[in-house]
């Protein structure tokens, strides 16, 4: 301002032709101005106010007081498969029937975001009206609300965009933010705001910064930068980026207690935790979705309890056995949440409070991977996990907590058994697409791979090798033809049944890629298999031998 000052008085203020060119002046002289190299605010300035806010950090009443998990919150993974609204809402109403506690909103770019932010949104996002129906409705069952935003890794959703790409740690890699730019962080805090604004009225006890495998960190050049000029790690660059993302929400939501996954804070040197005080602003929740809680052990335990004294547990009741995995394995998550119990009973004297469990649902491993198990799929286990949870108190066999999900479900039984339906007869929402997609589409599919590999006439005359080599005999091709129609038909049908019963589920986009992804990746190999068949019914001469074969097969 000093600058332009000197230019008025230069100039003189009568003209308004002056004032304008003051002001064209005045422009380009701040857009010579540089941007700072880096975001990490003052440490004397952050140290004030990181001890202000730990002083009236809020006293977070736990739901389940006195009882082994003391919260039990579902997550809602929404980058991928997102539920349309009418079915969301009935998933709440079952999530609050089965007892648990709270729910976790992983928003990503089903947020209705604005600003510069607005580009990130999917095509389906829900509107602000769609974004308060949920929270309204969750609210109304006395779930608690907890809104997660990537603040470290996984932030593809933002940083796959042109506009966004140079913010980016790495160009190659759009997972990891530039934690040295001021303009990418400040547009973080800025998806932050939003997201709290927008929970402000219904509660936010807990506000969850994600955190988790960012892989690679501290290479771009304002992280260099920032760095050098502090003399400091990469692990001091990303526990101040922590630190700083922590106070921002605790400054936007002033009784709101920060949470954390937990593996790149394992990852970091304890005495640097405590000189930044992490342990004092959050709350860490450790993940594990292996049967036998892997990734855990005593070291890992004493090095978390030395800076923090209140940990979360956090298991899975889908999308975490593999990353393609579509048909539900119950077993396997049964497996992981009874381990957690165990392990629970193991480590949690270290801790001062062992706040409770949040069972995630997640419906792709990041947000460029396939889509794994959607929530039809997952909701039987979802419910047999909360009961797994809860029955712990009342030290129910895993026969009681199977037998109180079936009710729950609406089911006559519940059986956990490989890839089969839990149950013949059930009624709840997603039940027919649970079905359709579970059992009758898989069966579907797994019927014709077993007639492609055992069906002579096509093992003989339309094998990669005739295929590749225009050698068959026309007499076996027209058995094969019907064959292979039929087979197609099969599948069409079962494309048609998964659509209808998704429709009233998922928008049509989600459709088309479950359909791709199972029964569609069949449908394209038979379809292939009838173009070559119809290619090899035309030919009248062939070569004799003996002739040139091919160096590589082709994938057919």
């Amino acid at each position: 301002m000093s600058t332009l000052r000197y230019v008025r008085r230069r100039l003189g203020s009568s003209s308004v032709f002056k004032m304008l060119l003051i002001f064209v002046i005045f422009c380009m002289l701040q857009m010579c101005v540089p941007a700072p190299p880096r975001i990490v605010s003052d440490p004397v300035v952050q140290q004030l106010q990181l001890e202000q806010l730990i002083a009236t950090k809020p006293d977070v009443k736990n739901r389940r007081p006195g009882q082994f998990y003391q919260n039990v919150i579902v997550h809602f993974d929404l980058k991928g498969a997102p539920p349309k609204i009418s079915y969301f809402l009935q998933l709440l109403d079952l999530v609050a029937k089965s007892g648990a506690t709270g729910i976790l909103l992983e928003w990503e770019d089903m947020f209705p975001y604005e600003g510069r932010l607005e580009a990130v949104r999917s095509t389906d996002a829900y509107t602000r009206e769609e974004v308060r129906t949920i929270l309204q409705k969750a609210k109304s069952l006395n779930l608690d609300i907890i809104p997660l935003v990537q603040t470290f890794g996984h932030l593809e959703w933002i940083l796959k965009l042109e506009p966004f790409r140079k913010y980016r740690d790495q160009d190659a890699f759009p997972q990891v933010l530039c934690l040295g730019d001021a303009e990418g962080v400040g547009l973080i805090k800025d998806a932050i705001s939003q997201v709290v604004a927008a929970h402000a009225e219904f509660g936010i006890p807990y506000f969850h910064i994600g955190c988790d495998e960012a892989f690679a960190f501290g290479n771009c050049a304002a992280s260099r930068a920032w760095m050098s000029s502090t003399q400091s790690s990469r692990e001091e660059l990303a526990l101040s980026h922590m630190r700083e993302i922590a106070l921002h929400v605790m400054v936007k939501s002033k009784d709101t207690v920060v949470l954390a996954w937990n593996d790149m804070l394992k990852s970091f040197p304890t005495p640097l935790i405590k000189k930044l005080q992490l342990g004092k602003i959050i709350e860490p929740v450790v993940w594990d979705y292996s049967e036998d809680i892997r990734t855990q052990n005593e070291m890992t335990w004493d090095a978390l309890a030395e800076n923090f004294r209140t940990v979360w547990a956090s298991s899975a009741y889908k999308g975490a056995n593999f990353p393609s995995a579509q048909y539900i394995d119950i077993r396997h998550y049964e497996a992981n949440n009874r381990n957690w119990i165990d392990h629970k009973m193991t480590y949690e004297s270290r801790f001062d409070s062992w706040r409770g469990i949040i069972i995630t649902g997640w419906q792709r491993y990041d947000h460029m991977a396939a889509l794994c198990e959607t929530l039809p799929m997952g909701t039987p286990s979802l419910v047999l996990q909360i009961q797994t949870a809860l029955g712990v108190d009342t030290k129910e066999q895993q026969s009681v907590t199977r037998r109180k999900a079936a009710s729950l479900l609406n089911c006559s039984d519940f059986r956990v058994a490989d890839l089969s339906l839990i149950s013949n007869k059930c009624s709840f929402p997603g039940w027919q697409a649970y079905m359709d997609f579970q059992q009758l589409s898989r069966s579907t599919i797994e019927y014709v791979d077993t007639e492609l590999v055992n069906n002579h006439q096509i093992l003989g005359w339309l094998s990669p090798y005739s295929r590749q080599h225009d050698m068959a005999q026309a007499w076996y091709l027209q058995q094969i033809e019907p064959v292979l129609g039929g087979f197609r038909q099969q599948l069409q049908n079962s494309a048609n049944m998964l659509r209808k019963s998704m429709d009233s589920l998922f928008f049509s986009n989600t459709i088309d890629e479950i359909i791709y992804l199972s029964v569609g990746k069949k449908l394209a190999q038979i379809d292939s298999m009838i173009t070559d068949l119809n290619k090899l019914k035309a030919v009248r001469v062939w070569p004799r031998r003996h002739f040139q074969i091919k160096d590589h097969v082709t994938d057919l």
